[in-house]
């Protein structure tokens, strides 16, 4: 999803009245005072997790002296009455406070990187009106429209926060605040009020509350507005981009992720499949008993400032300072001018040099999307008339791939760090600039005459191209590790590009002043390299969902019928 402002974001705004804003003024001193202790909680125990977690980045883990957990030592699975997914691979839920949330998925056997772990369907897709939106009560509303709502609800009541903490919290019996609960922390307790405070401010006596408890309603569900805050929090804190999930929410977040969540393209054997899916595999090779993690945001290359600051506004956890990245190679990729600038959970360095670069990154990101999506229309519907549109449209490409150049001067000095993990990024924006120059090219050069599709102009971008991906490589292993299917990408096209100027402008490549590429020799030795390493990794990647689909339905097939 989308969106020009946090679309999860909780805070509302300010009331009109004066008593409101001192009544409001007072609760955020006082809910701050609560989530400044709970973050200092947080950090602790994210401190004293951190250096296992750090000897577990960027190294082969078939090298690792750590043994395997036995699998009579795992911890029990926990039984969460969702339905079954599409597939379930070698993982389990546990309850544990060696997992992140105390709840979350473990391997329950040694996985190689490309392994299929999850795929499933979302049990509801957000709505149209949503999409662009902070998300709200609109989601609710379409929601509780579904002919399955009550089950929809149901299944709902088991994500974070789930309703008997919240009922724990809010509908104790004689408001005894003194009554404690085994299964609720103090943490918890004082987290979820506070969570479900900052709804009634945003919502209280509004119109959409009202709104959503009427169509309630009329659809013969009972809820009140506890019920519905608690919904839109569930939303909010386990909602991917594509919709909700109930499988997929029990994946704890990692900033060294070991799985990856993808939506299959149709060269995956999906496309035929009744409704769209997603699936999880891993990354890296993780031991039995070892937490399997997603990375929570998107795109994953954001300053710590960022990172921490949606973190804790979706997922209500604090990441903390940089203090708390263990490992000196990840580290360093958020050190600006050799330091670690200061972060918060609540508020926004204007002036910080990270923030600057994130803002022209996201401006020209979108721009560059909705440039591809007029070319990907023009593209399937040419017309004789549509010529001055792709030719306009080639302009504007042109001028993003040219401020994408700019973007990259500015933040490699803005950053002062050449492997600041924004740069990544930054190539990446270059790169799809030029790779849809050089398709309108292609496609529409051989028609016109205008100047910038002559070969000259297209041999520099292709040119820049190579070098661009040339410095992104080293960056992506860094951050990635050597088998992500990023790593498979920049392979393929540095290995293809390079074909392409070895038959077009070899001299344009040898002029790049990489040494890697000075002669007709060494470059054919780079690109049988790079495309060697491509197909290695592809090959860890099997296009098998649909197979692995039907033979795990046909096998729970057959074991309800011999029970």
């Amino acid at each position: 999803m989308s969106n020009d402002e946090d679309p999860f974001q909780c805070f509302g705004e300010e009331s009109d009245s004066e008593h409101d804003q001192e009544s409001a003024l007072f609760m955020l001193n006082e809910l701050n005072e609560r989530r400044n202790n709970l973050v200092l909680q947080a950090n602790e125990r994210i401190s004293n997790r951190a250096n296992e977690i750090s000897e577990r980045h960027h190294t082969d883990k078939r090298q690792d002296d750590a043994k395997s957990i036995p699998c009579e030592d795992l911890p029990k699975p926990v039984i969460l009455p969702f339905s079954r997914p599409l597939y379930m691979g070698p993982m389990r839920i546990v309850e544990s406070t060696e997992v992140g949330g105390n709840r979350g998925y473990i391997a329950t056997q040694d996985l190689e990187p490309g392994t299929l772990l999850l795929v499933e369907k979302p049990i509801f897709e957000w709505p149209e009106e949503q999409i662009g939106r902070e998300l709200g009560l609109v989601s609710i509303q379409a929601l509780l429209r579904q002919e399955c709502a009550m089950d929809l609800l149901k299944d709902m009541q088991q994500l974070y926060p789930t309703k008997e903490k919240v009922d724990i919290v809010f509908r104790k019996e004689g408001n005894d605040s003194s009554r404690v609960d085994s299964s609720l922390s103090r943490d918890e307790e004082i987290q979820i009020s506070d969570m479900v405070k900052l709804m009634e401010m945003q919502f209280k006596g509004s119109k959409e509350i009202e709104a959503t408890i009427t169509e309630a309603k009329h659809c013969g569900i009972q809820v009140d507005e506890i019920d519905v805050y608690r919904i839109l929090l569930v939303m909010r804190y386990n909602g991917f981009g594509s919709g909700l999930y109930l499988h997929f929410s029990m994946f704890n977040h990692d900033l060294d992720a070991n799985c990856i969540k993808f939506q299959p393209d149709g060269s995956s054997g999906v496309s035929d499949m009744e409704d769209r899916y997603s699936e999880v595999r891993t990354t890296k090779f993780v031991k039995r008993g070892h937490p399997l993690t997603l990375d929570y945001l998107d795109p994953r290359e954001q300053s710590h400032a960022t990172r921490r600051r949606y973190l804790w506004d979706q997922h209500r956890f604090d990441i903390g300072s940089e203090d708390s990245i263990k490992n000196p190679q990840l580290r360093q990729m958020y050190a600006v001018h050799g330091l670690y600038p200061p972060s918060s959970i609540d508020s926004i360095d204007f002036h910080a040099p990270t923030y600057h670069v994130e803002s022209a990154l996201k401006e020209l990101e979108e721009q560059l999307l909705e440039a591809k999506n007029s070319w990907s229309v023009m593209s399937s519907k040419f017309r004789q008339e549509a010529v001055q549109d792709i030719l306009n449209l080639f302009e504007h490409a042109s001028i993003l791939c040219e401020a994408s150049l700019e973007c990259i001067l500015a933040a490699e000095e803005q950053l002062g760090n050449p492997c600041h993990v924004l740069l990544i990024r930054c190539y990446q924006l270059y790169l799809n600039s030029a790779e849809l120059i050089l398709q309108i090219g292609f496609e529409y050069g051989h028609t016109s005459c205008h100047s910038n599709l002559r070969s000259n102009h297209v041999h520099t971008i292709m040119a820049k191209f190579v070098t661009t991906c040339h410095k992104l490589l080293p960056l992506q292993l860094r951050l990635h590790g050597n088998d992500h299917p990023d790593i498979a990408r920049t392979n393929h096209d540095l290995a293809n590009m390079i074909n392409s100027m070895l038959s077009q402008s070899p001299k344009s490549l040898y002029d790049s002043n990489i040494e890697e590429y000075s002669s007709f020799g060494k470059c054919q030795v780079m690109e049988a390299k790079y495309m060697r390493e491509f197909r290695r990794i592809d090959a860890l990647y099997p296009k098998d969902t649909k197979l692995k689909v039907a033979q795990y339905q046909n096998d729970k097939a057959k074991s309800v019928t011999l029970l």
